[in-house]
């Protein structure tokens, strides 16, 4: 149950970055709550089951590994998570906002009156929508012929031996897709629309598979088109400077990237007009102010050179203290 003798601020989003908000914004007094969409606290970290070297002092653990015991320190320190819940709709009010928040299994959304408001909401992968319209790619991915989750592969392995696999991408992901299938598939097709962008190390492991002819790549090159064959898929290959050709495997992964989650804010009143970046990345200040007064923007939503758990816990940090700063000035 919220304080309603203090402040409220409510943090839309129960990743590494609304994780450190709430605990920030615990210590410092506030009365506050977390509205995670999912049944669970720690975002895209729940889902990545690799080790995470880029964390001081957790060396050896996975991401999710992560998610878990920060989820943990969350729960620890009694600080309130609404799941499987969205913001409904949006008004501005003279302290601050109306939030109507929708709980899965609730009939009737619940009624927030709030002084300022996180949005800490991180990126989502990019799936088919980046081919435009087209027939046959919908019904190849409806069907599982065509994933797009970053890590999608890794529970299809044992059905990828002696498979012929496409990746479509350039960067990270793509790059550690090719590392993951080609040690079941028969051949694997690295598809990137300009040049690699991958870190130089997991780049180096590539080509060392490609050398082993276990996989072949074609740069400046994009699928232009998606059509069902013999249980397979088939595509039409633009590469730059020869002729339209074909491919065809039986399996496609794309890697084509994150973009933030910031387009459900359209929809919620005043948040609508609030400035954004290229792609959609939130503008903030140094201090994750937003262009609306009470509103802050933190973690992966709001960063668009570098995306990482630390920079999102440091970014929940500093949202906090100012929002203790301008909530003291204002109230």
């Amino acid at each position: 149950m919220l304080n309603i003798d203090n402040p409220t601020v409510v943090i839309v989003g129960g990743g590494p970055a609304g994780m450190s908000c709430a605990l920030w914004l615990k210590h410092l007094g506030f009365s506050h709550c977390i509205i995670e969409r999912n049944a669970e606290l720690g975002g895209q970290m729940l889902n990545i089951h690799r080790i995470n070297r880029w964390v001081l002092g957790w060396y050896g653990r996975t991401s999710a590994d992560l998610a878990n015991s920060y989820g943990k320190h969350v729960k620890d320190e009694s600080i309130p998570v609404i799941y499987n819940a969205q913001l409904a709709s949006v008004e501005s009010t003279p302290t601050g906002f109306c939030l109507m928040v929708d709980e899965a299994g609730q009939s009737q959304g619940l009624t927030m009156q709030v002084n300022a408001l996180v949005i800490a909401t991180g990126l989502q992968a990019q799936g088919i929508e980046i081919f435009g319209p087209s027939s046959g790619l919908e019904y190849l991915h409806s069907n599982g012929l065509i994933g797009c989750h970053p890590l999608d592969h890794l529970d299809k392995l044992d059905r990828l031996q002696g498979k012929t696999v496409a990746v479509i991408g350039g960067g990270d992901n793509a790059h550690f897709t090719v590392k993951d299938v080609a040690r079941v598939a028969s051949r694997v097709y690295l598809l990137i629309r300009s040049q690699a962008k991958a870190q130089q190390t997991i780049r180096n492991e590539v080509n060392a598979l490609i050398g082993q002819g276990l996989v072949v790549e074609f740069v400046e090159s994009e699928v232009v088109g998606f059509r069902p064959s013999q249980g397979g898929i088939e595509m039409d290959l633009n590469q730059s400077g020869l002729p339209t050709d074909s491919l065809i495997v039986d399996r496609v992964f794309v890697r084509a990237g994150f973009v933030p989650n910031s387009r459900f804010l359209d929809t919620l009143g005043p948040l609508a007009t609030m400035s954004k970046l290229k792609q959609g990345y939130l503008l903030t200040d140094s201090r994750k102010r937003t262009s609306i007064d009470s509103v802050y923007a933190i973690g992966d939503v709001a960063s668009p050179h570098l995306q990482s758990v630390v920079t999102a816990i440091a970014d929940g940090a500093i949202a906090a203290r100012a929002i203790a700063n301008d909530i003291s000035i204002n109230i």
